[in-house]
């Protein structure tokens, strides 16, 4: 028995697997998606939830707040965006406990004084970014004492209080202050004192002109200071004086005209000074005094002419000098000098014409740019002990020559940059002491020949680059001393031979390179060449590419037996040698020998050595046969391109037996007889191109033996049908899913057109009859396409679209009928295809829409493109598609902007940011809205002539600001009445007000008509009147206000008759008891007594 029960343990223990489930965050979103509406949750968290509020109002949001505030969860991060609000004021942030408030692109004017009460304790973060602040929130920030970040982005006010922070809390804990992107111009010195906590100071994008003396007195702690993008004129000492830690500071963009003497002298640990594009006209000694620990020094765009020498000894560990896009003429004797920690030097984009001695000196591993200038000279010991310069840049310049003893023995660069320049000979660029060098760059010169002893002992250069240039001579073997030489452009030059034996080309024996075992790649396209000897590349053992294409090589040569891509391209090629052409290869791939002369001079055997060619291209070389004997060898041939030639038949197996070719492109030929089984042995032929030819028809079994063929394109021909009443010619192309037939003279398309049978699965799914001449679509078109996804019909005459046609074509997902003459859809005409996301009937004549059936595919309609047709009315039956997320495309329409438009008009509304396809929506009337657009036109425009066809119908009345969900009177008299708000507009607190209009229609006058006013906060969505005369004429009326306190639109749906006929009695609620449960409740909690004693 024990045996039993420890076999069970056993088992138990296989069966029960443990894994550990991370616990959820701490506080998580509410289940109903609704609950905190208009607002949203976005995310949970350990420390909080996120909120985000978007196009809304504070009467709207205080509801979702107020949900927000049942949840007792912490507030990691609140966010008002694209709201309408003028006035942030009232308490619809009392109760919450939000970290961080964002108020984004919200047109906020002012902050109420005791806005944040109750947010004060938590709140850390608040950034109002794009606002129209008239004013600093002096009193509405004093409570903030908990604050550490305050950015105000974008704002109107122009000075800055001088109690901005002295009476309040916000200097306790305050950290980073960012007032930027205003209008600010005054900053008193007071303004900011009392901010001693203070450490990012951001100031940026503003109108701040004059500083005064001891501007940031009291912030002794900051360490960052940004002023840039301000018209600062004058900057000295007094300034920024109190700023002991300041470590990083921005002052560009602005005016300044001079740098005076000991600008910095007390801000002695500044890292980072940026002073660009600013009015600088010259710098020296003086400028940089007590600036031990700079790092970084950005002066470009300035007008900096004069550098003195020795203007940086005193920083001498500094990493950056950006000195481009100034004046400076020359670089003068030791103005870079002993800046051992340098890392980029950048004096680019200047008027320097001579570079002196010694102006670089003792730099390592430094990055030298010194070009876009007009250098013409650089003396004999410009470069000094620089050693491992990473990038020396001196291209567009107009350097001739480069002394010998420019760059001492220890002076390097690992990439050398001499493009655009004036260079002749290669050997006016000093290379015999650059030992680390890797990347030479020469491109873009007049060197028209490369000397002896030209690359000397330079064995980690792996990239040479001599390219747009007029090389005609290279001596022999001159890179041969280049042991790491990878990659070799030689391209747009003038050559025109390689040859051995020659006194003017690359080596003395053998072949023209050499031994290159290095050399992968090589570059000689675009010369004059014409001869190549036989041996010249035989010796480069590791080239892979080998570009030749635009020369004028009629013969070819010896090819290393490692090549995988050889383009010979655009040359002059005629005859390839069968047999004797060719070395045995098992590693070339491809081959290009487009645009040749080879005419029909392709004979068996004349690539039969080419073991695993897989491209081979043969475009443009006026064939008029297919050369199927030279390639049938090659049984790894898997893409064959003919096109530019001057095919025009094609008889049976034209192409021979190819069972691995997957791609013929015959494009662009003459080709107007197809015989049948023209494609015979192409057994894996997956795209077959036929376009631009001049096919006018095609014998049924021309393509018998594609049944692999997935893309068939006959675009661009005569072709008129694809049939012969009986047969399909595409029966044959069992996998076929795409087929082009644009741009032909298809005028029907029949039941025969396209593959069927009831014992073939055939899964065409593309079909492109674009550009062709039918005039009708009729039923025959569902035959064959059952499972077609795609179906591009524009650019025919269609005028009339039969019963029963698109609606069959089930698996259809695009349809494309646009740039047609269709006018109208018939009712149960148009289908539509069940599966269908994606339809274009743009550039169309059509006056009203299939609604009907364009809504049954609400759920999947993702396009729907109107444009350009005869529409005068919006159909407002479309409406659950926008909503849905569909996009309409209705823009250059006859459109009249009436009440019928007033759905469209009010979801525009709602939306954060409209697509751009309904911002080009213009009205054509009435007149006085004609060219403006729909989106922003009010709908109190949008009126309808008569009005007959939309009275008592509230989806085209003016939407009004709110609506009573509920108005009744109670037992005792008094009359309650409860709204929502239904605008996103700026709607604060609420008016009510009850009038008698028979009162008011005796006087004449609306106000004396009045007898209750009362205003209510916009948190609140009911009111109970008490003590209202009497009357069968009083009405009552609930009136939104904005945010600024202004009583807005006056709607008739807002106001309610008071009449007693007019209102339902309603008892107060009583407390009813249920005997039954009492009893039953108190006797479980004298049992629970009895047992806990």
């Amino acid at each position: 028995m024990s045996c039993l029960w420890f076999l069970l343990l056993w088992a138990g223990l296989f069966l029960v697997s443990a894994k550990y489930i991370p616990p959820g965050p701490r506080y998580r979103c509410p289940d109903k998606p609704l609950f905190l509406y208009p607002c949203v949750c976005t995310s949970g968290g350990d420390n909080g939830i996120a909120v985000r509020c978007d196009n809304s109002n504070l009467a709207s949001m205080s509801v979702g707040l107020a949900n927000l505030a049942t949840l007792r969860a912490p507030v990691r991060e609140l966010i008002f965006s694209k709201c309408n609000i003028g006035k942030l004021y009232g308490s619809a942030l009392y109760p919450l406990k939000v970290r961080v408030l964002r108020i984004e692109d919200t047109p906020l004017t002012s902050i109420a004084d005791h806005t944040f009460q109750g947010i004060n304790r938590t709140l850390q973060e608040l950034h109002i970014v794009n606002s129209r602040l008239q004013e600093f929130p002096t009193k509405a920030f004093q409570v903030l004492g908990n604050l550490t970040i305050l950015n105000i982005d974008g704002n109107e006010f122009e000075s800055l209080p001088t109690d901005a922070f002295g009476a309040g809390l916000v200097p306790n804990h305050l950290e980073k202050l960012h007032l930027t992107n205003g209008r600010l111009y005054v900053l008193p010195t007071e303004a900011l004192a009392p901010l001693r906590k203070l450490k990012v100071l951001d100031l940026h994008g503003n109108h701040l002109k004059d500083l005064k003396k001891n501007q940031f007195r009291g912030l002794r702690d900051a360490e960052v200071l940004d002023l840039s993008f301000n018209n600062i004129t004058k900057l000295d000492s007094s300034h920024l004086a109190d700023l002991n830690k300041m470590s990083w500071c921005n002052l560009s963009n602005n005016a300044i005209l001079e740098l005076t003497r000991g600008t910095f002298a007390r801000n002695t640990v500044i890292r980072v000074l940026n002073m660009s594009f600013n009015k600088l006209r010259r710098l020296d000694s003086n400028s940089f005094r007590g600036m031990r620990f700079i790092r970084r020094l950005y002066f470009n765009d300035n007008q900096i002419s004069d550098v003195g020498r020795g203007t940086f000894g005193s920083v001498t560990r500094v990493g950056t000098v950006d000195l481009a896009r100034n004046k400076i003429t020359k670089i003068d004797y030791q103005m870079f000098y002993q800046l051992n920690f340098v890392e980029v030097l950048d004096v680019s984009e200047n008027e320097v014409t001579e570079v002196q001695k010694l102006a670089f000196k003792d730099l390592f591993l430094v990055k030298i740019n010194i070009s876009h200038n007009a250098i013409s000279k650089i003396e004999p010991g410009a470069f000094e002990n620089c050693a491992n310069i990473t990038v020396l840049d001196m291209s567009y310049n107009k350097i001739t020559s480069i002394p010998r003893t420019a760059f001492d023995s220890t002076t390097y660069a690992t990439e050398l940059i001499l493009t655009h320049n004036l260079l002749t000979h290669l050997d006016q660029v000093p290379l015999h002491n650059m030992t680390g060098l890797k990347i030479l760059n020469v491109s873009y010169n007049t060197l028209e020949t490369i000397p002896r002893n030209t690359f000397p002992k330079l064995y980690e250069l792996h990239t040479v680059d001599l390219s747009h240039n007029k090389l005609q001579s290279i001596w022999n073997g001159v890179f041969q001393s280049l042991f790491s030489l990878r990659f070799l452009n030689l391209s747009y030059n003038d050559m025109e031979t390689i040859k051995h034996l020659s006194p003017s080309i690359l080596c003395p024996k053998g072949s023209t390179f050499g031994a290159l075992h290095t050399l992968l790649e090589m570059d000689l396209s675009h010369n004059r060449i014409s001869d190549i000897n036989k041996a010249s590349l035989a010796r480069c053992a590791s080239l892979r590419t080998l570009n030749l294409r635009n020369n004028s090589i009629s013969q070819l040569f010896q090819l290393s037996l490692s090549l995988a891509h050889l383009d010979l391209s655009h040359n002059a090629i005629s005859l390839i040698t069968p047999l004797t052409t060719w070395p045995s290869m098992n590693s070339l791939l491809s081959l290009d020998l487009s645009y040749n002369l080879l005419g029909d001079s392709l004979e068996r055997g004349a690539f039969s050595n080419l073991l695993t060619l897989q491209r081979l291209h043969l475009g443009g070389n006026n064939i008029t046969q297919p050369p199927w004997e030279s390639y049938i060898s090659l049984s790894t041939l898997q893409y064959i391109y003919l096109q530019d030639n001057q095919l025009t038949h094609l008889h049976r197996g034209a192409f021979g037996r190819l069972p691995v070719v997957f791609e013929l492109n015959l494009a662009n030929n003459n080709i107007h007889n197809i015989s049948e089984r023209a494609f015979e042995g192409l057994l894996q032929l997956l795209i077959l191109n036929l376009t631009s030819n001049n096919i006018t028809s095609i014998p049924n079994g021309a393509f018998q033996g594609l049944v692999s063929l997935r893309t068939l394109d006959l675009s661009y021909n005569n072709l008129e049908k694809l049939d012969n009443k009986s047969n399909s010619l595409l029966e044959d192309c069992l996998s076929l899913e795409r087929v082009n037939l644009s741009h032909n003279k298809i005028s029907f398309v029949t039941r025969k057109t396209f593959p069927s049978s009831p014992w073939i699965p055939y899964r065409l799914q593309e079909i492109d009859l674009s550009h062709n001449v039918m005039p009708v679509i009729t039923y025959d078109i569902t035959v064959g396409t059952s499972k077609v996804e795609v179906l591009n019909l524009s650019y025919n005459l269609l005028n009339e679209v039969r019963k029963n046609t698109l609606g069959n074509l089930s698996a259809l997902r695009v349809l494309d009928i646009s740039h047609n003459d269709l006018t109208d859809f018939p009712p149960k005409i148009f289908g539509p295809p069940p599966n269908l996301t994606t339809l274009y009937m743009s550039h169309n004549k059509l006056t009203k829409l299939p609604v009907e059936e364009l809504l049954s595919l609400k759920t999947q309609l993702k396009v729907l493109d109107v444009r350009e047709n005869n529409l005068n009315q919006f159909s407002y039956q479309l409406m659950p598609l926008v909503e849905n997320g569909t996009v309409i495309q209705y823009s250059d329409n006859p459109l009249e902007c009436d009440c019928l438009v007033r759905p469209l008009r009010r979801w525009f509304s709602v939306q954060i940011t409209p697509e751009e396809s309904w911002e080009k929506i213009e009205c054509s009337g009435p007149e006085f809205l004609a060219g403006k657009s729909a989106v922003h036109v009010p709908e109190e425009h949008m009126t309808c002539a008569s009005q007959g066809t939309t009275k008592g119908d509230s989806e085209f009345a003016i939407s009004p600001d709110i609506k009573f969900r509920d108005v009744h009177k109670l037992d005792d008299g008094t009359i309650s009445a409860t709204w929502y708000v239904t605008t996103r507009e700026d709607v604060g607190d609420f008016y009510v007000v009850v009038r008698d209009l028979s009162t008011g229609a005796a006087h004449g006058q609306q106000n004396e008509a009045l007898i209750y006013e009362q205003d209510v906060p916009y948190t609140s969505r009911s009111h109970v009147l008490h003590a209202l005369p009497s009357g069968d004429q009083l009405q009552l009326c609930v009136l939104a206000r904005d945010s600024e306190g202004n009583v807005r639109r006056w709607r008739s749906s807002q106001c309610r008759e008071l009449s007693p006929g007019a209102l339902s009695s309603t008892s107060p609620p009583t407390l009813r008891v249920d005997l039954t449960s009492l009893f039953g409740l108190l006797y479980f909690v004298r049992l629970a007594m009895a047992v806990f004693s």
